[in-house]
């Protein structure tokens, strides 16, 4: 029976789940050491569509039983969305998934408690408002911001030296982290803050996870030698399935898909191993017919809309200046000076741009020469070329 998710689905029933099992378990024993009272920290990282979100969230439901556990996705809150993430609205966020955690988990008394601190204790606020039945308080000032911010991290371990008996440890997950760099050069300050009110912590792990590699420069300022957690935190970078991987899931979970040798080949090529683009790409081939090379090299430029959509969606939202860089280096890879000479601009000019396309890993940088990062959108890019004539810059 055919059993494969979409790409896009971010939690996978336990039949749809495949492999990761090494992975799984090793992130699990390390998270069980919280009660112990000695948590973890761990970055938990990879490009994107490599299937994290769907692995924390295997691992949250396999040990929510017996912790209590924040989720929280940064992308998604209201303050990224509007482009005006701040430290602020990353706490009024952390502090509401908790509240929602512990009506969830029935720790009324935490709730009260919770209400009441904040009714009687001076944290500056400008406001209490009621949000669904629970508290969420508003500061006055960036001073009482710092109040605040220690009141809402230290929720967790206070929640579990008041419920001890019922829990035995807490886990923060903060996943999509790497878009806390648009807090631009209050980072630092925010990271250090951050480990300065964890670090005491005896019952509380933290798992960050984001859609990069361990050469970002986010990486370096949270876990590297000068980082804000330099050698406090543990590294697991998820990697893309391997082409054995990819056969046996396919082979098990989707014995429709039929392939010859050198379409498997071809399909591997098109998918790089990444999970998100093997379940779009094979749940949107032709089933029960042998796919040889080319058949399949045909379907994946047909599908490509498909396959790139959210990667068009950020095509849409650059600027022309931007675009225009991409579609640079779709024929082949150039430095700066040369990209800078293409655009008949300076190349300092280029400091913000570049910033911006590596941020949202777009392209990115190897000893001073730029490529694009994501084939799937070097793909879209050369089909609607080759079939318009013209590559997709605003308003054409």
């Amino acid at each position: 029976m055919d059993d494969i998710a979409w790409g896009t689905d971010a939690e996978l029933t336990d039949e749809q789940f495949y492999n990761r099992g090494e992975e799984i378990l090793w992130i699990k024993n390390i998270l069980e050491t919280t009660s112990k009272g000695s948590p973890p920290t761990i970055m938990l990282v990879g490009i994107r569509g490599v299937g994290k979100t769907v692995l924390i969230k295997k691992i949250k439901k396999e040990l929510e039983s017996d912790y209590l556990i924040c989720y929280t996705d940064l992308s998604a809150t209201s303050g990224y969305q509007m482009g005006k993430l701040t430290e602020i609205s990353i706490m009024e966020d952390l502090f509401d998934c908790w509240v929602k955690e512990f009506r969830g988990r029935k720790l009324p008394t935490a709730h009260k408690k919770l209400s009441k601190l904040l009714t009687t204790k001076n944290y500056g606020l400008r406001e209490i408002i009621d949000v669904g039945g629970y508290p969420i308080p508003i500061p006055k000032s960036e001073d009482d911001y710092k109040k605040l911010s220690k009141f809402v991290l230290d929720l967790p371990q206070k929640a579990f030296e008041e419920h001890s008996d019922k829990i035995s440890g807490v886990i923060l997950i903060i996943d999509e982290f790497q878009v806390l760099k648009d807090l631009g050069e209050r980072l630092d300050a925010f990271l250090w803050f951050l480990r300065s009110v964890i670090q005491n912590q005896k019952n509380v792990a933290y798992v960050f996870s984001g859609s990069l590699t361990s050469t970002d420069s986010i990486v370096a300022k949270i876990a590297g030698g000068e980082g804000a957690f330099g050698g406090r935190m543990l590294n697991v970078e998820i990697a893309p399935f391997t082409q054995e991987t990819v056969k046996n899931y396919l082979k098990e979970k989707l014995p429709s898909l039929i392939f010859k040798e050198d379409g498997f080949h071809r399909f591997y090529q098109c998918t790089k191993g990444i999970p998100y683009y093997v379940n779009t790409f094979a749940k949107l081939l032709k089933k029960d017919v042998p796919l040889g090379d080319e058949e399949v090299k045909d379907e994946f430029y047909r599908t490509l809309p498909f396959l790139a959509v959210d990667l068009i969606n950020q095509w849409g939202r650059l600027s022309l200046q931007e675009q225009t860089i991409v579609t640079i280096l779709v024929d082949k890879p150039l430095r700066r000076k040369e990209i800078a000479e293409k655009l008949g601009v300076t190349t300092g000019s280029l400091g913000a741009p570049f910033k911006k396309l590596q941020e949202r890993r777009l392209i990115k940088s190897h000893e001073g020469v730029y490529t694009i990062s994501e084939p799937i959108l070097k793909a879209w890019l050369v089909k609607e070329h080759k079939d318009k004539g013209v590559f997709p810059f605003r308003g054409t």
